[in-house]
């Protein structure tokens, strides 16, 4: 029986040394990064713009979006909320310009990150286009900042967000 109390001492203790180690790394970087990536798909700009348009079909392509609930226009602006998993924020479309550019802005507070996603498309001719997502995100909290930084890194959604685009367009 003491043998366990000594185990379960050291295993506390070493949880709270990793945690402790988490939150130094996680105070060492940046609260905000910026990521970005590029991808040629196969299929003329008007056909992906329009995929990208239209928000309310992400669930169907895109595995980790669980629910999209449009939301009212916020000064003539679109706005949707985007369920991932246990994560759910509102986007506000902050810049669009058809059919080469919208940013998607997360417009709420009530989670740990924050920021926004430049989709830019580029019309390569021969029905190909070139998209370009840059991410400007900002997580206030040491611990997941070190988590993204060190286990998946800044661009971990953006490669997803591009495996699916590939995905979808069969390219």
């Amino acid at each position: 029986m003491r043998m366990l109390i000594y185990i379960a001492i050291a295993f506390i203790g070493l949880l709270m040394l990793a945690i402790g180690i988490t939150g130094i790394l996680g105070s060492r970087l940046p609260e905000t990064h910026t990521a970005s990536m590029s991808i040629e798909v196969g299929t003329p700009i008007d056909k992906v713009w329009a995929v990208i348009d239209d928000v309310q079909a992400f669930p169907t392509w895109l595995t980790d979006i669980n629910k999209i609930e449009m939301l009212s226009d916020r000064e003539g602006r679109r706005a949707f909320r985007q369920t991932q998993g246990r994560n759910s924020f509102v986007l506000e479309e902050t810049v669009k310009q058809p059919p080469t550019l919208v940013t998607r802005t997360i417009t709420d507070d009530s989670n740990m990150f924050t920021g926004s996603w430049e989709h830019r498309f580029e019309d390569l001719g021969n029905g190909r286009t070139r998209i370009t997502i840059t991410e400007n995100g900002k997580v206030s909290s040491v611990i997941p900042r070190a988590i993204m930084h060190y286990t998946f890194g800044e661009d971990y959604y953006l490669k997803k967000f591009g495996d699916a685009l590939k995905a979808k367009f069969g390219s």
